[in-house]
């Protein structure tokens, strides 16, 4: 995935607080799952995933976002709780990324 910038966060937010609070850590899973895919699909083939976009988290949540859109009110608790669980999944992506790995 491409780095993530204030717009990708904004975006992404914006869209997963239109989901349910349940479903809303699955999404933020799939949106950078996704969006890694799709830059590495950029990277392979020079053009954009058709559905994923260019591999950035705000292409990809772009393309999925219903409209109206919903507000960047950081009031909103929806805002709120798809702001946080956004943050722990790409912090958990971090961290995992610079892991130590271990030899079995």
């Amino acid at each position: 995935m491409r780095r993530v910038l204030i717009g990708d966060v904004v975006a992404a937010v914006q869209l997963l607080a239109t989901a349910d609070a349940p479903q809303r850590a699955a999404l933020a899973q799939a949106l950078i799952a996704q969006a890694d895919a799709a830059h590495r699909y950029m990277k392979r083939y020079g053009r954009a995933h058709t559905k994923w976009g260019i591999g950035t988290l705000e292409a990809r949540a772009r393309g999925q976002l219903p409209a109206p859109q919903i507000g960047f009110d950081l009031a909103d608790a929806r805002i709120l709780d798809a702001l946080a669980i956004l943050a722990a999944a790409l912090l958990a992506r971090s961290l995992a990324a610079h892991a130590p790995h271990v030899l079995r």
